[in-house]
């Protein structure tokens, strides 16, 4: 019993994964311009260029705000995490977009326990989803790599 114990703790430890949870859906139509609202709390200054930089090759053209516009102008919130487990990793990562004051897509992404696709480049994490909320594209799917054939 002792065993199966130990078992069902190694697995619940070691079989975590990471999960995005989107809202909403894509504009209809497309966004052409859209305002982001500064997140000055990020541990990485290189988040909000990239985020801008991610918007702006959709084809979206982006303003910098301090905070959300009074008028009825299309905007978006982020923030996130990041955490050390043998090198920096996204840990939390919060992306929403507001038309006329009300949210209308969003996406959640949280990586967690022992699993190594926490790891990579955040540019190529955070690509898909945002893609995502403001496109509608969906994610391609995780292909895994062929298992060398047993000669």
């Amino acid at each position: 019993m002792k065993n199966i114990l130990t078992l069902l703790s190694l697995c619940t430890i070691l079989c975590q994964c990471n999960s995005t949870r989107y809202t909403g859906s894509a504009p209809n139509p497309p966004l052409t311009k859209l305002a982001i609202v500064k997140n000055d709390k990020l541990h990485m200054s290189g988040m909000q260029p990239e985020v801008v930089k991610q918007v702006q090759a959709m084809g979206i053209a982006t303003t910098l705000v301090d905070a959300p516009p009074a008028t009825d102008e299309p905007y978006m919130t982020f923030t996130a995490n990041w955490k050390w487990d043998m090198a920096m990793y996204l840990k939390y990562f919060k992306a929403e977009l507001f038309q006329n004051q009300q949210k209308v897509s969003g996406v959640e992404y949280k990586a967690s326990g022992m699993d190594l696709s926490k790891f990579g480049h955040t540019d190529e994490k955070i690509r898909p989803m945002l893609r995502k909320v403001f496109l509608g594209v969906n994610p391609p799917p995780k292909l895994r790599e062929a298992a060398p054939s047993m000669r």
